[in-house]
């Protein structure tokens, strides 16, 4: 069972800030329950299998991922119950997320019906319209006990023949319409603060023709169109402090990085998206073990240099054996000092700040207080 991390502080006698409290949480976890912390990891079957225990309980992740294809979601009492013992069995609360986009990327589909699609919403310009399905997303999700929804898109539709564009996910082809509706819907997802949001897919997806699942893609729009366009609506949301976290994917971004996919590449993801964007917020790769990224570096050395080049979430892994291998590469270069445990422990803290905002890390009771 978890330990309740408000033991903590049950002699204290002044109130703390969440900052503090989340601090000292850090300062009381060992290495291995710090990198647990920054596994995102997937699972298959319907039941609390011993491969899902053994990541949870041996290895500490922070998150899981809920993925229909996996054959994690069978009915609602069924999900409901699997992550309820999820919970119960890890140390400290997980982050539990799905990839709920509506329209043709709808996990829940078999449990809760259709949702309208980002293209859809987009195209009836009713900011409202994309309000209500954030309001309906986090209904649906928070039944089952889940809190972090990997949308809403905010690529910007550039190309007809793009997987996004096929699949109707993006909300249109303007920065403008896009960031008014991903607005909507974040406002709506995120009001009863039990589910956050995820913006994808940074540093933008809409114009490229390669699927990073397969592949390795390119975008080659010079930096000032990268700005207008595509950078456009993280910029203004991230501006408006409703972002909580983004998820970076795997592409050549040739006019700042052409050596090294998104990813992997401190140039993109500290350079523009903490340095340029002033984004603080958590940044959570992409699937690690996409062609996009396995094309270009072995799986048990892409986590270390993911969280190199400034990544705080690591999805992808799905066995005890992959999570092993991972943290064993983050070992690695912690030894050879290319990570820091500093490092390291500011990721944590981002994350744990993330569940603070979902309600699942409350402040401890102070003597004020009883």
């Amino acid at each position: 069972m978890r330990k309740t991390p408000g033991t903590l502080f049950q002699h204290s006698q002044t109130r703390i800030t969440p900052q503090q409290y989340i601090n000292t949480i850090v300062e009381n976890m060992t290495l291995d329950m710090k990198l647990g912390q920054m596994f995102l990891v997937q699972f298959v079957g319907s039941d609390y299998s011993s491969d899902l225990d053994t990541m949870l309980t041996q290895y500490h992740v922070g998150a899981v991922l809920i993925f229909a294809a996996n054959q994690n979601i069978v009915s609602r009492l069924q999900l409901k119950g699997l992550i309820q013992q999820m919970q119960q069995n890890s140390q400290l609360p997980l982050a539990v997320a799905i990839d709920q986009e509506g329209g043709y990327v709808n996990r829940l589909m078999k449990l809760n019906g259709p949702r309208p699609a980002a293209a859809v919403i987009g195209a009836s310009n009713d900011p409202q319209k994309a309000r209500a399905a954030g309001i309906q997303d986090a209904q649906d999700l928070a039944y089952y006990g889940i809190n972090l929804n990997l949308a809403p898109v905010i690529d910007v539709d550039n190309n007809s023949s793009s997987e996004l564009h096929q699949d109707q996910r993006t909300y249109g082809n303007t920065p403008a319409r896009v960031t008014q509706m991903a607005a909507a819907y974040l406002q709506g997802l995120q009001q009863s603060r039990k589910v956050l949001g995820t913006l994808k897919h940074f540093p933008g997806l809409g114009s490229v023709t390669v699927d990073p699942h397969v592949g390795v893609a390119q975008l080659p729009r010079p930096k000032d169109q990268l700005e207008q366009i595509d950078w456009q609506p993280y910029r203004t949301l991230i501006q408006q402090g409703n972002v909580h976290a983004i998820m970076v994917t795997h592409e050549i971004v040739t006019a700042i990085d052409p050596s090294r996919p998104s990813t992997l590449s401190a140039k993109v993801v500290a350079g523009i998206l903490r340095d340029e964007l002033h984004y603080q917020g958590v940044i959570m790769t992409d699937s690690l073990t996409m062609q996009g990224i396995t094309d270009y570096t072995p799986e048990d050395q892409s986590a270390a240099l993911a969280v190199e080049a400034g990544s705080d979430l690591l999805m992808g892994a799905s066995t005890p054996r992959d999570v092993a291998s991972m943290i064993a590469g983050m070992k690695e270069a912690l030894h050879a000092g290319t990570l820091s445990e500093q490092r390291i422990n500011a990721s944590v803290q981002r994350i744990l700040m993330m569940k603070y905002e979902m309600g699942l890390l409350s402040l401890p009771n102070t003597a004020s207080d009883k």
